[in-house]
């Protein structure tokens, strides 16, 4: 029989766990007695402990690593603590390293005014406590190494931002380059197949049976709900590139604009619509239009078969957000098929009831999500439906 060797469990141990790598820590003190009494005392951490014997020395020091700490003697001839913590702070490398000053009890309330005023994160008073001392420098170890970890993590979300922007940028030129198409290569043959049947009927339909005529009508209408639908894509592609220009717009003059344009296009159709007044928003004015114009006439379409049809558009405040409203007693639908309504030709209704290309609620959801806002339907079967959005 044979057996297989299994591995020591410190073995596994170790190669399942990541070599830490050591941080620098700084020591400068002109007497090499108290520089090996901090190295010392600063051995059971296993980090770098790197001397500097003057602060010269420990500004040269300073120029060639990164410390995440560093212990410094106030007392020190030609330039003193004081003076090399002040040059330490001046040089954007180390502005933000934490100095902790040692110092004798017998100058400590001197030396701690001064000391802080230069920035000093900490003070240790000799004698040095072997214990304190450690648990300081950890602290600031520890904090070193979360800032490192946070630099890595940051670098590389740049770069996997970087990835995704040079993708995106990719599938975008892809979907203009098939906007383009749908705009010429496909849309231009239903112009053409449109128009050659309204010549039939025009020339030739009094030579056709009624059978004939329905047949090329049909066909027509079918033209142009196939065009509308590539319109309505070509309407979202472009929703995709540009940029967002914010400026203050009065919603409740637009939203005027666009209740007049319908009440013009419609004037056997009596609709009550009430307008809340000072309504603003920050947005693009172009976008913004889109918007309400999309919202305002799925109101008024769902709203054909009511007698009196009514329709509200006002504004909100619920916790914190100004929420802005287009109501309605229309026709309404069933929550449980929410979540299809702001989905491109996704309809809950035929053609035959409700014409259109089922591209508006997408589009209104495109233009909020452009602007970091957010857009979601509450209704009922038979008792209308509201539109909530913020930007």
């Amino acid at each position: 029989m044979v057996t297989k060797a299994r591995p020591l469990a410190n073995e596994s141990e170790q190669a399942a766990t990541p070599l830490k790598t050591k941080v620098n820590i700084l020591v400068v003190d002109d007497d090499a007695t108290k520089r090996f009494a901090l190295r010392t005392i600063l051995a059971p951490l296993d980090e770098n402990v790197v001397e500097a014997s003057s602060g010269a020395d420990a500004l040269r020091q300073l120029l060639r690593n990164e410390f995440a700490v560093v212990l410094l003697d106030v007392r020190m001839p030609i330039m003193d603590g004081f003076e090399t913590a002040q040059l330490i702070r001046q040089r954007p490398r180390s502005e933000l390293t934490p100095l902790i000053f040692v110092t004798a009890l017998d100058q400590a309330e001197t030396d701690m005014g001064r000391g802080y005023n230069l920035g000093a994160v900490d003070f240790v008073f000799a004698p040095v406590v072997p214990g304190i001392l450690r648990a300081k420098v950890t602290v600031f170890v520890e904090l070193y190494r979360a800032q490192q970890e946070l630099r890595r993590y940051r670098t590389q979300l740049e770069t996997l931002v970087e990835e995704r922007t040079i993708a995106l940028t990719a599938i975008n030129r892809e979907l203009e380059a098939f906007s383009y198409s749908v705009s010429h290569d496909l849309r231009a043959p239903l112009v053409s197949f449109d128009g050659l049947s309204q010549t039939l009927l025009e020339k030739y339909g009094q030579e056709l049976d009624a059978t004939a005529t329905d047949y090329l009508q049909r066909m027509r209408e079918a033209s142009k709900r196939m065009t509308s639908v590539f319109d309505g894509l070509q309407m979202l592609f472009r929703l995709t590139s540009g940029e967002i220009r914010r400026e203050e717009i009065d919603v409740s003059a637009m939203e005027g604009q666009i209740v007049d344009e319908l009440r013009s296009a419609n004037p056997d159709r009596p609709v009550d619509i009430d307008i809340a007044p000072g309504i603003t928003v920050s947005g693009d004015q172009r976008l913004v239009r889109i918007l309400l114009t999309n919202l305002i006439n799925n109101a008024w379409k769902f709203t054909g078969g009511k007698e009196p049809a009514r329709i509200v558009i006002g504004r909100e405040m619920v916790d914190g957000d100004s929420r802005i409203f287009v109501k309605d007693n229309g026709v309404g639908f069933d929550m449980i098929d929410s979540h299809r309504l702001f989905g491109a030709f996704q309809r809950l209704h035929s053609q035959s009831e409700f014409p259109g290309a089922g591209i508006g609620l997408a589009t209104a959801r495109r233009i909020v999500n452009r602007h970091g806002g957010r857009i979601w339907a509450e209704g009922a079967v038979g008792e209308g439906a509201t539109f909530y959005f913020v930007l």
